[in-house]
């Protein structure tokens, strides 16, 4: 089955009518439901035994009906999720999610690949990248990830220049920027942040250094508020350019950006279901929280019917200020796995973070979770403070203000902290370790 992936096909999706966006969504469900139930085993599998067939989604609501698609059965029934022949299959990918010692490959056939690309060209332009950017692609093309992949597919069919600076040092990143003329950075912002005090203890301005763009991948920049996270501010005022946000990965192999609103990321109906759920699976109004659950449309190798993702966020109705008018998905505010329940109150731990990163005096730290004899999440917020600048009184201020409790303080070196921050062949940053199971 080859699918139409031209600019033709869907024309000016981004301002269509919201009744004519749920008409295109369900046409474009339709088709994909019955390909995974026709080549899929595990789709023809899972919908005969919870007795339903494609034929009975007749109406959007009637989406709901079908059970989500978790991660583990990903993982444990891998290659039965496959819908073309082996020979068919182009690239491997793949995702960080395993259960036990089972791998998890995403298998893409050429059609995919030219799906993936689309989906990136259109990403890219919506977040104000075009064929005139020369892009640092700060994200691995290596050792089966899909992220760089799809960033260099993109800039290569919006005829960008793409600069595959991958893994490496701040220091051959900051060369690598200034020696091509970069315009654009793709990457994590703690290691945007990297490059950036890099180039400032070496004498260069990064601000004087022609990005007019900051593409933010894998960490959060933004609160539930749509307010920049304090490290967020801190890159805008370094760089002198905006941070944009882009949420993928590599199972739902699509990227919904932020545009120059800088107000939740434009989701793609012509490649891509959203649904926000709650714990029972129900659907949930926008501007509530829930799980983002994906099933990503035209997929053809490992096709996927609303897959969990884990990711905590809420959707936003109301047109864009920019004119588009697709509903956009908020900040991921968390992981479901990683939520803590403390003194009665539910948090995540990138917002323990981001309620005192960035003040005068803090030097870093990290959550940790335990539990104690009664099953009950125990949470203690190591840090390193210059407690003459942040006492540790303000700290818990803070803490209490942003976030409504206070977890337990322990006051480490700042070089301790670093070292479970920053861990070798980690791009991201560790800011959480779970000791609860």
């Amino acid at each position: 089955m080859v699918r139409d992936f031209s600019a033709a096909r869907f024309g000016d999706v981004q301002h269509l009518s919201r009744e004519k966006i749920d008409d295109l969504s369900l046409e474009l469900l339709k088709q994909h439901i019955a390909y995974a139930y026709e080549n899929s085993p595990f789709y023809k599998r899972f919908f005969d035994e919870n007795g339903m067939t494609p034929a009975d989604i007749r109406t959007i609501e009637d989406v709901s009906r079908i059970p989500t698609t978790m991660k583990h059965h990903l993982a444990e029934n891998n290659m039965d999720f496959l819908a073309v022949p082996r020979d068919r299959i182009t690239d491997v990918c793949m995702t960080s999610a395993t259960v036990g010692n089972n791998p998890t490959m995403v298998l893409q056939t050429a059609d995919d690949l030219t799906r993936l690309a689309l989906n990136e060209e259109v990403a890219f332009g919506i977040s104000g990248i075009s064929g005139s950017d020369i892009i640092a692609i700060g994200a691995a093309i290596d050792r089966c990830f899909m992220a760089g992949l799809a960033y260099f597919l993109g800039a290569q069919r919006m005829k960008a220049t793409a600069v595959r600076i991958g893994a490496g040092s701040a220091a051959q990143h900051w060369e690598l920027i200034k020696t091509t003329g970069a315009t654009t950075i793709v990457g994590v912002p703690s290691f945007m942040l990297k490059i950036a005090q890099y180039a400032l203890d070496n004498g260069d301005d990064p601000a004087q250094s022609g990005i007019r763009r900051l593409l933010a991948i894998g960490e959060p920049t933004r609160d539930a508020g749509l307010e920049l996270l304090p490290l967020g501010k801190i890159l805008e005022d370094i760089w002198q350019a905006p941070l944009l946000s882009t949420y993928a990965s590599t199972e739902m192999a699509t990227s919904f950006n932020e545009c120059e609103m800088q107000a939740g990321g434009h989701l793609r109906p012509e490649l891509a279901y959203v649904e926000i759920l709650d714990d029972q699976g129900n659907p949930v109004p926008p501007g509530q929280t829930g799980e983002v659950t994906v099933t990503p449309l035209g997929v053809t190798g490992m096709p996927l019917i609303r897959f969990r993702t884990g990711d905590i966020a809420y959707k936003i109705d109301e047109p864009c200020a920019c004119g588009r008018t697709t509903p956009r998905i908020s900040p991921v505010l968390g992981r479901k796995n990683q939520m803590l329940k403390y003194k009665g109150t539910l948090l995540f731990p990138n917002a323990i973070l981001a309620a005192v990163e960035g003040r005068d005096g803090f030097l870093g730290g990290y959550v940790m979770a335990n539990r104690d004899s009664h099953g009950n999440d125990l949470v203690t917020f190591c840090v390193a403070l210059d407690q003459d600048r942040l006492p540790l009184q303000a700290l818990k201020e803070r803490l209490q203000a942003k976030v409504r409790v206070i977890p337990q303080i322990e006051i480490m070196s700042e070089d301790a902290v670093r070292e479970k921050v920053n861990q070798t062949g980690k791009r991201k940053r560790v800011i959480f370790h779970d000791y609860r199971s």
